[in-house]
């Protein structure tokens, strides 16, 4: 996902900013289209500050107005095609002109690249720190939506595996957020959301965060509005040749922190998958392979 154009120096600034400043530096960071699309009243009245505050924001980044940095915005979102129906078209037409073998390739290897990004030091010490702040949890939640269930899912079925207590917020009727119930300090939110953001699991990590749970946050950008919500944000690619966004640096963002929370657990971990692996197979729960033994996940 490309980066608004002025992330970066917003998020270096942003601490040391007056609150005033800091509240429409936050807007700017949380709604880069808007930034574009809308006047400098509406987005000042959506960001709950007056106009001038917008131009005194553009003019501590080095700007003469507000309107260079609309303009900024505007060139951004020119130069990028904004929903899955226009990336789909794009697709289908490349498809045709370079033929499929050619746009296959394009995405294992784009798919690679992404993976071999969360390699950089960076990516890896937000990893082990949410591991550290997962692993010391009393208790763990798991909230993902729509392209992101299969990873708060996948996370919360393996931590269980070795023995930790972990829940997914999900449910019929929409009673999934009923387990923070019991939800207190101690506790821990693996929150997971990629752009187009699930406004239900923004909501859920802001009100965990509020209740004194530790968030950590799998997202696409650290202006994203889960991370801002999060005292760790794991931040993972998600560009891709094809027309949806791609999930498996998610993916593999939720089974790095099982292997460090199976690891750190140690001998409990290997009890825990004993006393699984028995409860399963007690259960018949798996089909034979060739050879007569049960299949193991």
């Amino acid at each position: 996902m490309p980066e608004a154009p002025l992330q970066d120096r917003l998020l270096a600034t942003f601490d040391t900013l007056p609150p005033r400043l800091r509240a429409a530096a936050r807007w700017v960071l949380d709604h880069p289209d808007d930034v574009a699309l809308l006047s400098m009243r509406g987005q000042a009245q959506r960001a709950g500050v007056p106009p001038v505050t917008l131009t005194r924001l553009a003019q501590r980044l080095g700007y003469d107005g507000y309107d260079e940095v609309r303009d900024l915005y505007a060139q951004a979102v020119r130069r990028r095609a904004i929903g899955f129906a226009d990336r789909g078209g794009a697709l289908v037409a490349r498809g045709k002109a370079e033929g499929e073998g050619r746009l296959l390739a394009d995405i294992l290897a784009a798919s690679g690249a992404s993976l071999q990004r969360l390699a950089e030091e960076d990516v890896l010490a937000q990893i082990r720190t949410a591991a550290r702040i997962l692993g010391g949890a009393r208790r763990i939640y798991a909230v993902g939506q729509r392209s992101s269930f299969s990873i708060a899912f996948h996370f919360s079925y393996v931590a269980a595996f070795v023995g930790a207590d972990c829940h997914l917020l999900e449910g019929a009727g929409g009673t999934g957020a009923d387990a923070l119930r019991g939800a207190r300090p101690g506790d821990a939110l693996l929150a997971v959301s990629v752009k187009p953001y699930v406004r239900t699991t923004l909501e859920l990590a802001r009100h965990a965060a509020g209740r004194g749970l530790d968030v950590v946050a799998i997202t696409d950008s650290a202006a994203a509005p889960l991370a801002r919500s999060a005292g760790c944000a794991i931040i993972v690619p998600t560009e891709s040749p094809s027309f949806f966004h791609t999930m498996l640096p998610a993916f593999a963002v939720a089974e790095l922190l099982v292997a460090l929370f199976a690891t750190r657990r140690g001998e409990q971990a290997l009890i825990a998958i004993t006393a699984t692996e028995s409860e399963l197979a007690a259960l018949d729960v798996y089909a034979l392979g060739s050879e007569g033994r049960r299949i193991t996940p």
